[in-house]
C-alpha cells in the first residue's frame, strides 16, 4: 500500500472517495465541489491509501489551524474500505498525517473523535498515543 497526500482529483478518484465517504456514514454524501475546495485550502490535507493497482482504498483528512491557545490540528474522516481492513491502513493514514505535522517543526495539539461503537478504531488511536478526553461534542448545521 502507498500513502500519499492528494492535491488534485480525477473523476475516477472522486468516485473512489465517494465510496469511502459512504463507509463513514450512510447519511453523508461526497460532493465534488466540496472536495475541490478541500484540496485548494492551505491548512487542509487529504491523505489517501492506494492499493497495488492505484485504487484509493482508504483516506483521512488533516485540518490545521491556529487559535489564541496555539496551533491545533484535527484528524477527520479516517475511512478504509471494509474489504481492506485489518492490514494496518488506518494506522498508516493517521501516521502519515502526524508525520506531515512533524516535518513542519512546529508544535501542534492534535485531536480526533471516534464513536464509541468503533471499537477497533478506538483501540488503534489509544495504541498510537492519543488520550481520551472527557468532553461533550456539540454540532450544528448552518
Amino acid at each position: 500500500m502507498n500513502i500519499t497526500r492528494l492535491t488534485t482529483c480525477s473523476d475516477e478518484e472522486f468516485r473512489q472517495i465517494e465510496a469511502l465517504v459512504s463507509v463513514l456514514s450512510s447519511s453523508c454524501l461526497a460532493e465534488r465541489a466540496t472536495l475541490d475546495e478541500l484540496l485548494s485550502q492551505e491548512g487542509t490535507h487529504l491523505f489517501v491509501a492506494r492499493d497495488e493497482d492505484g485504487t484509493i482504498v482508504g483516506m483521512t483528512t488533516l485540518c490545521c489551524f491556529t487559535i489564541p491557545t496555539g496551533r491545533h490540528a484535527t484528524i477527520e474522516d479516517v475511512s478504509v474500505l471494509p474489504e481492506c481492513r485489518g492490514r494496518g491502513l488506518g494506522r498508516q493514514l493517521v501516521q502519515a498525517a502526524l508525520d506531515y505535522l512533524a516535518v513542519t517543526g512546529r508544535h501542534y495539539r492534535v485531536g480526533l473523535t471516534s464513536r464509541p461503537s468503533r471499537v477497533a478504531a478506538n483501540i488503534l488511536y489509544r495504541s498510537m498515543g492519543f488520550k481520551s478526553k472527557e468532553t461533550n461534542v456539540y454540532t450544528m448545521d448552518i
